[in-house]
């Protein structure tokens, strides 16, 4: 049934904006008797209260339905009563008695309480707002049979943000209202463009600011951040950075949040130059925002995850080392990892000390931090790191100082730092062998063995003990002549059983055996050649140029273990094809040789 004259002319008022101010004032005090305006509880204000940060205007209908509120006197509810206008803004849907039971005026109140999402809510308690929306324009449509009007509109659209709306929907309302003669207004076009910013669609969303642009809508800074969230969520990234970058130049006022939208995409998809650059400028905006530490870790965590060092040491800087928060164990992994790559020898110990704190250090925590101080060019300090990763009973071999010999490569420059590094060390404690070797292997393999004979002479002092195999082997490969081979064979049998003999590939087996047998030093180089051919495993190869060398050092000598050697070879039916082939040229030379004299 068709509701009082004062309830629809207020309504039809509420409306329509153009109802002058005077007539609306005269409709409202001409009521009953028996209703009474009174000032609103704290209660309901607390619970609807509107956005005071909202910029669209709806059309002053908004505050023409405030003006127009009728609520009951104090004195009249119980101490335990909930106020009338609150029960349709309860966390539980109101019933059908409880919407009958309210005036027009409640609920189109209730409906302009929930225009801005974030603008209010029911003491602390979210409700489902798209569907609180619809059921109460569905109830003024249905049973007080209210005409639908562009405020109406606007309610349906603002349902259509949350993410239970959809694009058709958007584009029903639209049809609707121009199926009806009505024009669109500025706070439905601005619903529907930050509708749009959940259910993308790059048309509709060009339709509605070209009709904004048609009938002199301001398109605000609102409603160009609906635009490029929209164009975030449909993926389209570097339009969506391109204009909100244009933005920030044009000095808008972009609310924090946006920020935090693009710093969270952006982080996750790995755009971290772009992310840095939007939270810097985030962090600056910040004042009293609590969310900042939220994003800071999540900076954190993505961009030591990535190696991002800049992004890493400015997230690190801005909340760990300001005690803003505590990151996860992982995350100061991450970062020890991202500091040990970077050179922050720095960043690299402040990880390592808050790891110490928490839990048991583990090698490659030690050799991250070294590779930081090796890589920033402090050999003494990725040595010292090296001596306390002993000292905490973590044994060193060859492989806790790959990161060390990495960077011994990458800038020979070093070298000469790094054996200073060593003797200034030893000063203090004895040196593990494999730190030394690091340091003799570099020098050998870049200048050759005698420019780290000096270094190699002493090991025994420095470290208490004498060098390991794989040391003087490479020693022996590297040894530019025969008189520093010999030396090296000597002290290598003397101290290394062929039992203690590291396993290496063929290349190196190959260029142990032409070292020694070149030397004349045929004991150990039998002993390396079994060694190879129990590496080759019967496979095919046809580096055999070692087998050249032995064979010609044997024969000269008169060796007859090199036939043991030549008939393990021909098991391998292509390999034995080589070594015969190999051996016709040599006794077709040594006969050609025979034949001049």
């Amino acid at each position: 049934m068709r509701g009082s004259r004062l309830i629809y002319d207020g309504l039809w008022r509420c409306l329509c904006p153009a109802v002058d101010g005077r007539a609306l004032r005269r409709a409202v005090s001409s009521r009953a008797p028996g209703v009474v305006t009174t000032a609103r509880t704290p209660s309901a204000i607390a619970c609807t209260r509107l956005a005071q940060a909202r910029h669209v205007t709806t059309s002053s209908a908004s505050a023409s339905i405030q003006n127009q509120m009728v609520t009951r006197d104090p004195a009249q509810q119980t101490k335990h009563e909930v106020p009338r206008e609150e029960r349709l803004l309860t966390p539980a849907p109101p019933s059908e008695e409880t919407l009958r039971q309210a005036s027009v005026e409640e609920i189109v109140a209730a409906l302009v309480t929930m225009r801005d999402a974030q603008g209010w809510s029911f003491h602390g308690q979210d409700i489902d707002r798209h569907d609180r929306i619809i059921r109460l324009v569905r109830h003024l449509l249905s049973a007080r049979d209210q005409t639908p009007s562009p405020f109406i509109y606007e309610c349906m659209m603002d349902a259509m943000v949350d993410p239970q709306g959809s694009v058709k929907g958007i584009r029903k309302l639209l049809d609707d209202m121009a199926s009806q003669n009505m024009k669109p207004t500025a706070a439905m076009c601005h619903s529907a463009l930050a509708a749009l910013t959940n259910h993308p669609d790059y048309a509709l969303r060009q339709e509605i600011l070209d009709t904004m642009q048609e009938f002199w809508f301001t398109i605000d800074t609102p409603a160009r951040q609906s635009v490029v969230l929209g164009l975030l969520r449909d993926e389209q990234y570097e339009l969506a950075y391109s204009r909100l970058t244009e933005m920030i130049e044009q000095g808008a006022h972009i609310a924090i949040w946006v920020f935090d939208i693009f710093v969270m995409v952006f982080g996750k998809l790995g755009f971290m130059d772009e992310m840095m650059s939007l939270l810097y400028r985030r962090k600056s905006l910040q004042g009293e925002d609590r969310a900042i530490s939220s994003i800071l870790y999540y900076a954190l965590d993505v961009c030591s995850s990535a190696f991002h060092y800049p992004g890493t040491l400015f997230a690190w800087n801005s909340a760990v080392r300001s005690s803003l928060f505590q990151p996860a164990d992982g995350i100061v992994e991450n970062v020890l990892a991202t500091a040990a790559r970077h050179g922050d020898a720095s960043l690299a110990t402040e990880a390592l000390d808050m790891m110490s704190r928490r839990t048991r250090v583990l090698a490659y925590h030690y050799e991250a931090v070294a590779e930081a101080f090796a890589a920033s060019g402090d050999m003494t300090g990725a040595f010292r790191i090296l001596c306390i990763m002993k000292k905490n009973g973590i044994r060193i071999v060859r492989g806790n100082t790959r990161v060390v010999s990495e960077a011994l490569r990458r800038h020979p420059k070093l070298m000469s730092d790094a054996e200073a590094a060593l003797r200034a060390v030893a000063h203090d404690e004895q040196l593990p062998v494999a730190m030394v070797g690091v340091v003799v292997e570099a020098l050998a393999e870049t200048q050759g063995s005698e420019a780290a004979m000096d270094l190699y002479r002493d090991v025994a002092c420095l470290c208490g003990e004498h060098a390991n195999s794989t040391m003087m082997q490479t020693l022996i490969i590297n040894s530019p002549d025969e008189e520093t081979t010999r030396a090296l064979v000597k002290d290598y049998t003397a101290h290394i059983a062929e039992d203690d003999d590291p396993v290496r590939d063929s290349h190196v087996y190959g260029a142990l055996v032409t070292r020694c047998a070149e030397a004349g030093e045929l004991d150990l180089a039998f002993r390396f050649a079994n060694q190879a051919l129990v590496a080759m495993g019967g496979s095919n190869t046809r580096r055999l140029d070692w087998v050249k060398v032995l064979v010609a050092k044997a024969v000269e000598v008169e060796d007859g273990r090199i036939w043991g050697v030549v008939d393990e070879l021909r098991k391998d039916e292509e390999t034995g094809a080589l070594v015969e082939r190999l051996l016709r040229q040599m006794r077709m030379t040594k006969r050609a040789s025979e034949l001049k004299v």
